[in-house]
């Protein structure tokens, strides 16, 4: 069975794509077999992947378009189920269903058992498509950098996370607050993850492993890359290796 976790951040511009694209490299490498879905209609996962241009994407899944073996793209141990330029239309026609918040679960619990990590790549809002990933995941990964407004976008993925997990996922748990794009060495860097760890909301929620500034994270989506294969010696590479053993050692089947 499938550990799904959903990647999630209201605010755009936060490495949500960056890190389902190069966790599920880097769990890959680990020998685990990853499915990552592209929630997103900017298509940025989808894009990097190299799978522009596809016609049967997650928005003809959910509107019953298309089956999930045929949106599945495969490369080794590494899947996707891409978006394409029409998923905001097909978001629009999600809203008039009934039952608009299961329909990804629906799908995802088909393939389960095929997968040892399925990780979503959220839009930056919380509307039905991010409603829909929390709904399917077990756990919820926060990418946050560490800024002055961070934690009002915080406080309102809380808010609706918990909501879900009264009303529709009561198995939904937060897996972590993730610090990407970090230069940890400056003193407001360290003030900012300071207040989140002293926060008792946070106890033993905020992951060990920080991603560092590193232009090779941005250039290697860029090339439809992830950053192993573009540039395995990095700062990025490094650091997204780490992250995948924190998971594997949360989450990985024992």
């Amino acid at each position: 069975m499938s550990n799904i976790i959903s990647i999630i951040n209201n605010k755009g511009g936060t490495g949500k794509t960056t890190t389902v694209l190069n966790l599920g490299a880097a769990l890959a490498k680990k020998k685990q077999r990853v499915l990552m879905v592209d929630l997103d209609s900017q298509c940025n996962l989808t894009s990097a992947f190299g799978a522009d241009g596809t016609e049967q994407g997650v928005g003809e899944l959910l509107t019953g378009k298309a089956t999930i073996n045929s949106v599945i793209i495969a490369n080794g141990q590494l899947s996707l189920i891409p978006a394409n330029e029409k998923l905001l239309d097909y978001e629009f026609l999600l809203n008039n269903e009934p039952g608009r918040e299961y329909m990804l679960r629906e799908q995802l619990e088909k393939v389960a058992d095929d997968f040892d990590f399925i990780l979503i790549d959220c839009p930056p809002s919380l509307g039905t498509l991010s409603t829909n990933s929390l709904v399917a995941a077990n756990h919820f990964i926060v990418p946050m950098q560490a800024e002055n407004f961070a934690f009002i976008g915080l406080d309102r993925i809380m808010l609706i996370s918990e909501k879900v997990k009264k009303r529709m996922n009561p198995s939904l748990d937060l897996g972590g607050i993730l610090f990407v794009k970090l230069a940890p060495r400056t003193k407001f860097s360290q003030a900012v993850i300071q207040s989140l760890t002293d926060n008792q909301n946070f106890a033993g929620k905020i992951f060990n492993t920080y991603i560092r500034q590193d232009i090779s994270l941005m250039e290697s989506g860029a090339f439809k890359q992830n950053v192993f294969d573009y540039a395995p010696k990095s700062r990025g590479a490094h650091d997204y290796s780490d992250l995948a053993k924190e998971i594997l050692k949360l989450y990985g089947k024992k």
